[in-house]
C-alpha cells in the first residue's frame, strides 16, 4: 500500500503544471522542461533501480535494476516498452524518494522525473524532465557562464537565469512543458552538465530574484555587451523599465571587438536566400556608428542597429538590425560598414644596395574603403567590381540587452575582498531600479 502511495504521489508530481511563484512561499515552484520532441526512440536507465507508470492511470508498468537499459518506441502500435506495446498514452519514469541517482534519457542524467508521450500531430515521442526550479538552475549555469570566474559573477547569472526562468513558465505550454533545453529558453543539460561551483553559486542565492516595483523581471543576459548595453525596445520591440542601456566593462572579452568581411557575391546570396528580394546590391545606408549615448533614428543607445537600407537593381527595403546579423552570422548588432576593394597586405621588391648586393624588402599595403562620391555619410555605395568586399566591424557577443556576463566578471575581480553579496551590486548596474527579492 505504501508502495501505491508513493507511486501516486510522484506521478502527480510529475503531471502538475508549473505555479506562478509568489514572493515569501516555501518552495520552489515545479518546472517543466522539454528535452526532446519527435524522436523515434529514447533509452532509460539509472544508477540505482527505477520504476516505469502509465501516467494517467498510475498503473506501475514495470521495475527496473540499477543500470538496466529500457527501450521506449513509437511504432504503427503506438507506445512501446522494450519492443512490448502499452496501452498507456504517456508514461513517468522515477527513483525512490530518497535516491540521489537520476533518470538518465539518452544516457544524459536528469533530476526528478522524466514524462514520455507521443509528440502532438506527429508519429513520435517528446521527452519532458519535471523538477524544482532551485535543481532546473542546477543544470543552466555551467552552460551559461564559467564556474571557474569569481564566485560574485556566477551568482549574478544565478540570480539572473532563475528570474529569466520565472518569467519563462509557460513559454511552450502549447507543447506540453513549460520550458525546451536550448538556447530558446535558456540552455539546459540536466544533472550531467552540473558543476559543483555553479552549484554552490545556486544555493548562496537560492529564491533570490531580481524584481521591478516587486514582479520579476525579464532578466535578458548576454555574452559581451561590446562597452554599453541596449534598451529591449530598440532589439525586440518591447519597453522594459528595468532593461535600459548602460555602461558595460566588458573590454577584456574575446568577443570586444570583431570583424567579419564577406564578398559581394557572399552577401547577396546569403539576402536572397532569406527571402530579402533587392537584386544586384547597390547602396546600403546606415548612419556611421559613434560612442554611446547614440541618438541616430537607426541605430538604439548603444549604436546598435535598429534598422538598415538595402538598395539593389530590383528595389530597395528596410531590414531590422536583429534580422540582418542572423542572415549575415554576424555577432551582434553593434557594427559599422565600409565596402573595400581587397589589396595584397604587402608587396616586395627588390634592392640592390651599394656592394651590388642584391635584397628583397617588403611593405606593408593597409585595404582602405573605396572613395564614396555621396555627400550624405549615411550611404555605403556599391560599385559591383570584381573582389569588392562588405566589411563589417562590430563590438560585443549577442542581444546587448540586461547582464553582460563579461562585464560582470570584470565587475567581479575588482569587488571588495570578502564582499559575498557584491553579485547584487553587479545585478543592480545592468538591470535599472531594481530589488534583489527573497521569493521563498
Amino acid at each position: 500500500m505504501r508502495k501505491a502511495i508513493l507511486i501516486l504521489g510522484l506521478l502527480l508530481l510529475a503531471m502538475l503544471p508549473a505555479a506562478p511563484a509568489k514572493a515569501g512561499q516555501a518552495s520552489p515552484p515545479t518546472v517543466r522542461v522539454g528535452l526532446w520532441a519527435n524522436q523515434t526512440s529514447i533509452i532509460l536507465s539509472a544508477a540505482d533501480g527505477f520504476s516505469l507508470a502509465d501516467t494517467d492511470s498510475k498503473e506501475l508498468l514495470g521495475s527496473y535494476r540499477a543500470k538496466e537499459k529500457v527501450m521506449i518506441t513509437f511504432g504503427a502500435s503506438g507506445i512501446a516498452v522494450n519492443g512490448r506495446p502499452v496501452a498507456a498514452r504517456a508514461l513517468t519514469a522515477f527513483l525512490p524518494a530518497k535516491s540521489v541517482a537520476g533518470i538518465e534519457v539518452n544516457r544524459r542524467e536528469y533530476r526528478g522525473t522524466v514524462s514520455i508521450r507521443r509528440t502532438a500531430g506527429k508519429n513520435g515521442l517528446t521527452v519532458v524532465n519535471t523538477l524544482s526550479l532551485e535543481e532546473y538552475v542546477y543544470g543552466i549555469i555551467a552552460r551559461e557562464i564559467s564556474p571557474a570566474w569569481p564566485a560574485e559573477a556566477v551568482k549574478a547569472q544565478a540570480v539572473a537565469a532563475r528570474t529569466y526562468a520565472l518569467n519563462s513558465l509557460g513559454k511552450h505550454k502549447d507543447d506540453g512543458y513549460d520550458v525546451c533545453a536550448t538556447t530558446h529558453c535558456q540552455v539546459y543539460g540536466g544533472k550531467t552538465a552540473e558543476d559543483a561551483r555553479a552549484t554552490k553559486a545556486v544555493d548562496d542565492t537560492r529564491g533570490l530574484v531580481v524584481t521591478y516595483k516587486g514582479e520579476p523581471v525579464p532578466a535578458y543576459f548576454h555574452g559581451s555587451g561590446g562597452g554599453f548595453t541596449e534598451n529591449s525596445e530598440n532589439v525586440w520591440g518591447g519597453f522594459h523599465p528595468a532593461l535600459r542601456g548602460v555602461a558595460d566593462y566588458d573590454q577584456g572579452s574575446p568577443h570586444y571587438r570583431w570583424e567579419k568581411q564577406m564578398s559581394l557575391k557572399e552577401v547577396e546570396t546569403a539576402l536572397e536566400s532569406a527571402g530579402i528580394m533587392v537584386g544586384s546590391l547597390q547602396a546600403i545606408e546606415l548612419s556611421p556608428l559613434t560612442k554611446p549615448p547614440v541618438s541616430s533614428r537607426d541605430r538604439g543607445v548603444s549604436g546598435r542597429v535598429k534598422d538598415i537600407r538595402l538598395v539593389g537593381s530590383s528595389g530597395s527595403t528596410v531590414v531590422s538590425g536583429t534580422k540582418l546579423r542572423t542572415v549575415l552570422g554576424l555577432n551582434s548588432t553593434l557594427f559599422d560598414i565600409k565596402v573595400t576593394l581587397p589589396a595584397k597586405k604587402a608587396v616586395e621588391f627588390e634592392i640592390t644596395d651599394s656592394y651590388g648586393d642584391r635584397d628583397t624588402k617588403t611593405v606593408p599595403i593597409s585595404v582602405k574603403p573605396l572613395p564614396d562620391k555621396s555627400d550624405n555619410p549615411d550611404i555605403r555605395r556599391v560599385s559591383g567590381r570584381a573582389n569588392e568586399t562588405i566589411v563589417f566591424t562590430g563590438f560585443g557577443w549577442g542581444h546587448g540587452i540586461g547582464l553582460s556576463q563579461w562585464g560582470a566578471r570584470a565587475m567581479a575581480e575588482k569587488a571588495p575582498a570578502g564582499d559575498t553579496a557584491y553579485f547584487r551590486t553587479i545585478l543592480k548596474h545592468y538591470y535599472t531600479g531594481v530589488e534583489i527579492s527573497k521569493l521563498y
